[in-house]
Protein backbone atom coordinates (compact mmCIF):
# COMPACT_ATOMS: atom_id res chain seq x y z
CA UNK A 1 0.00 0.00 0.00
CA UNK A 2 2.66 2.50 1.05
CA UNK A 3 4.71 1.70 -2.05
CA UNK A 4 1.88 3.04 -4.21
CA UNK A 5 0.13 5.67 -2.10
CA UNK A 6 3.14 7.89 -1.40
CA UNK A 7 4.15 8.19 -5.09
CA UNK A 8 0.47 8.50 -6.06
CA UNK A 9 0.03 11.44 -3.64
CA UNK A 10 3.02 13.17 -5.26
CA UNK A 11 1.82 12.34 -8.77
CA UNK A 12 -1.79 13.44 -8.16
CA UNK A 13 -0.58 16.85 -6.97
CA UNK A 14 1.65 17.18 -10.06
CA UNK A 15 -1.33 16.20 -12.22
CA UNK A 16 -3.61 18.82 -10.67
CA UNK A 17 -0.90 21.47 -11.11
CA UNK A 18 -0.71 20.37 -14.75
CA UNK A 19 -4.47 20.87 -15.11
CA UNK A 20 -3.96 24.43 -13.82
CA UNK A 21 -0.79 25.14 -15.81
CA UNK A 22 -2.37 27.90 -17.86
CA UNK A 23 -3.27 30.01 -14.84
CA UNK A 24 -0.17 29.06 -12.84
CA UNK A 25 2.01 30.42 -15.65
CA UNK A 26 0.55 33.86 -15.03
CA UNK A 27 2.04 33.84 -11.52
CA UNK A 28 -0.93 35.50 -9.81
CA UNK A 29 -1.52 34.61 -6.17
CA UNK A 30 -5.25 33.92 -6.57
CA UNK A 31 -4.55 31.26 -9.23
CA UNK A 32 -1.87 29.66 -7.07
CA UNK A 33 -4.12 29.52 -4.00
CA UNK A 34 -7.11 28.27 -5.98
CA UNK A 35 -5.00 25.42 -7.35
CA UNK A 36 -3.56 24.75 -3.90
CA UNK A 37 -7.05 24.64 -2.35
CA UNK A 38 -8.34 22.20 -4.99
CA UNK A 39 -5.30 19.98 -4.52
CA UNK A 40 -5.54 20.03 -0.72
CA UNK A 41 -9.28 19.26 -0.74
CA UNK A 42 -8.73 16.38 -3.16
CA UNK A 43 -5.92 14.91 -1.04
CA UNK A 44 -7.87 15.34 2.21
CA UNK A 45 -11.30 14.09 1.18
CA UNK A 46 -10.72 11.87 -1.85
CA UNK A 47 -7.37 10.23 -1.11
CA UNK A 48 -5.70 10.40 2.30
CA UNK A 49 -8.34 8.34 4.13
CA UNK A 50 -8.10 5.46 1.63
CA UNK A 51 -4.64 4.15 2.56
CA UNK A 52 -5.42 4.66 6.26
CA UNK A 53 -8.57 2.54 5.97
CA UNK A 54 -6.72 -0.29 4.25
CA UNK A 55 -3.70 -0.11 6.56
CA UNK A 56 -5.93 -0.44 9.61
CA UNK A 57 -8.28 -3.10 8.23
CA UNK A 58 -6.18 -5.04 5.69
CA UNK A 59 -2.57 -4.60 6.73
CA UNK A 60 -1.36 -7.50 4.60
CA UNK A 61 -2.50 -5.98 1.30
CA UNK A 62 -0.17 -4.86 -1.49
CA UNK A 63 3.15 -6.26 -0.42
CA UNK A 64 3.09 -4.81 3.11
CA UNK A 65 4.47 -8.09 4.42
CA UNK A 66 7.58 -7.76 2.29
CA UNK A 67 8.90 -5.42 5.02
CA UNK A 68 6.56 -5.67 8.05
CA UNK A 69 5.79 -9.09 9.45
CA UNK A 70 3.12 -8.45 12.07
CA UNK A 71 -0.49 -9.09 11.15
CA UNK A 72 -1.75 -5.68 12.27
CA UNK A 73 -0.53 -2.11 11.89
CA UNK A 74 -1.04 -1.70 15.65
CA UNK A 75 2.12 -3.76 16.17
CA UNK A 76 4.02 -0.73 14.84
CA UNK A 77 2.97 2.28 16.97
CA UNK A 78 4.75 4.84 14.78
CA UNK A 79 3.64 3.43 11.42
CA UNK A 80 0.47 5.48 10.91
CA UNK A 81 1.83 8.83 12.18
CA UNK A 82 4.93 8.45 10.00
CA UNK A 83 2.85 7.34 7.02
CA UNK A 84 0.49 10.33 7.36
CA UNK A 85 3.42 12.74 7.64
CA UNK A 86 5.18 11.28 4.60
CA UNK A 87 1.91 11.14 2.61
CA UNK A 88 1.26 14.86 3.17
CA UNK A 89 4.90 15.77 2.53
CA UNK A 90 4.74 13.90 -0.78
CA UNK A 91 1.45 15.60 -1.70
CA UNK A 92 2.89 19.01 -0.84
CA UNK A 93 6.14 18.41 -2.68
CA UNK A 94 4.20 17.19 -5.69
CA UNK A 95 2.18 20.41 -5.69
CA UNK A 96 5.30 22.57 -5.35
CA UNK A 97 7.10 20.61 -8.08
CA UNK A 98 4.17 20.74 -10.48
CA UNK A 99 3.62 24.44 -9.82
CA UNK A 100 7.28 25.32 -10.29
CA UNK A 101 7.46 23.38 -13.56
CA UNK A 102 4.22 24.97 -14.81
CA UNK A 103 5.50 28.45 -14.00
CA UNK A 104 8.72 27.74 -15.90
CA UNK A 105 6.72 26.48 -18.87
CA UNK A 106 8.10 22.95 -18.49
CA UNK A 107 4.71 21.30 -18.93
CA UNK A 108 6.02 18.08 -20.46
CA UNK A 109 8.55 17.57 -17.68
CA UNK A 110 5.68 17.73 -15.18
CA UNK A 111 3.59 15.39 -17.31
CA UNK A 112 6.51 12.99 -17.51
CA UNK A 113 6.66 12.92 -13.72
CA UNK A 114 3.00 12.16 -13.09
CA UNK A 115 2.74 9.75 -16.02
CA UNK A 116 5.92 7.97 -14.90
CA UNK A 117 4.59 7.63 -11.36
CA UNK A 118 1.29 6.31 -12.70
CA UNK A 119 3.18 3.73 -14.77
CA UNK A 120 5.28 2.77 -11.75
CA UNK A 121 2.11 2.17 -9.69
CA UNK A 122 0.57 0.00 -12.40
CA UNK A 123 3.78 -1.99 -12.84
CA UNK A 124 4.12 -2.48 -9.07
CA UNK A 125 0.65 -4.05 -8.99
CA UNK A 126 0.61 -6.06 -12.20
CA UNK A 127 4.21 -7.31 -12.37
CA UNK A 128 3.86 -9.13 -9.04
CA UNK A 129 0.17 -10.11 -8.71
CA UNK A 130 0.93 -12.95 -6.30
CA UNK A 131 2.10 -10.31 -3.84
CA UNK A 132 0.10 -7.21 -4.73
CA UNK A 133 -3.34 -8.77 -5.14
CA UNK A 134 -3.49 -10.93 -2.05
CA UNK A 135 -4.69 -10.32 1.50
CA UNK A 136 -3.87 -12.18 4.65
CA UNK A 137 -1.52 -12.72 7.52
CA UNK A 138 2.24 -12.84 7.22
CA UNK A 139 2.16 -16.64 7.75
CA UNK A 140 -0.35 -17.02 4.88
CA UNK A 141 1.73 -14.75 2.69
CA UNK A 142 4.96 -16.67 3.47
CA UNK A 143 3.24 -19.99 2.77
CA UNK A 144 1.83 -18.70 -0.52
CA UNK A 145 -1.70 -19.31 0.78
CA UNK A 146 -2.91 -15.72 1.18
CA UNK A 147 -6.35 -15.36 -0.44
CA UNK A 148 -6.93 -13.20 -3.50
CA UNK A 149 -8.37 -9.74 -2.82
CA UNK A 150 -11.69 -10.48 -4.54
CA UNK A 151 -12.41 -13.36 -2.15
CA UNK A 152 -13.08 -10.90 0.70
CA UNK A 153 -16.39 -9.10 0.06
CA UNK A 154 -15.75 -6.34 2.63
CA UNK A 155 -12.39 -5.57 1.07
CA UNK A 156 -13.79 -5.68 -2.47
CA UNK A 157 -16.71 -3.40 -1.58
CA UNK A 158 -14.45 -0.83 0.09
CA UNK A 159 -11.91 -1.06 -2.72
CA UNK A 160 -14.60 -0.27 -5.30
CA UNK A 161 -16.01 2.59 -3.19
CA UNK A 162 -12.57 4.08 -2.59
CA UNK A 163 -11.62 3.88 -6.27
CA UNK A 164 -14.89 5.56 -7.29
CA UNK A 165 -14.27 8.35 -4.75
CA UNK A 166 -10.63 8.75 -5.89
CA UNK A 167 -11.46 8.77 -9.62
CA UNK A 168 -14.50 11.04 -9.20
CA UNK A 169 -12.39 13.43 -7.13
CA UNK A 170 -9.47 13.61 -9.53
CA UNK A 171 -11.78 14.04 -12.54
CA UNK A 172 -13.85 16.69 -10.76
CA UNK A 173 -10.88 18.79 -9.63
CA UNK A 174 -9.08 18.38 -12.96
CA UNK A 175 -12.22 19.63 -14.71
CA UNK A 176 -12.56 22.57 -12.30
CA UNK A 177 -8.92 23.58 -12.75
CA UNK A 178 -8.95 23.21 -16.54
CA UNK A 179 -12.19 25.15 -16.76
CA UNK A 180 -10.91 27.90 -14.48
CA UNK A 181 -7.99 28.57 -16.82
CA UNK A 182 -9.94 28.24 -20.05
CA UNK A 183 -11.07 31.88 -20.06
CA UNK A 184 -7.52 33.22 -19.70
CA UNK A 185 -5.84 34.72 -22.72
CA UNK A 186 -2.61 32.90 -23.61
CA UNK A 187 0.56 34.74 -22.68
CA UNK A 188 3.25 35.60 -25.19
CA UNK A 189 5.37 32.74 -23.82
CA UNK A 190 2.51 30.29 -24.44
CA UNK A 191 2.03 31.58 -27.97
CA UNK A 192 5.79 31.38 -28.60
CA UNK A 193 5.84 27.73 -27.56
CA UNK A 194 8.21 28.06 -24.62
CA UNK A 195 6.12 25.61 -22.62
CA UNK A 196 6.14 22.89 -25.24
CA UNK A 197 9.74 21.79 -24.60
Amino acid sequence: MVQIDIPAAFGASCFLADMANRQLRLGRAEYYFHTFACTAVFQAFCFSWIPLYFLVNFFGWETTHMWWHADSVTAYPFFIPVFVLIFWLAAGLGFLTGTRLARKGRIWTNRGIWMGLGLYCLLWIFVQPDRSMRLGTYAEWEAGAAPWFYENTTFLTMFIISMVVWLAGIVYFATVLRGYGRHLAPTSEQIGGKGNE
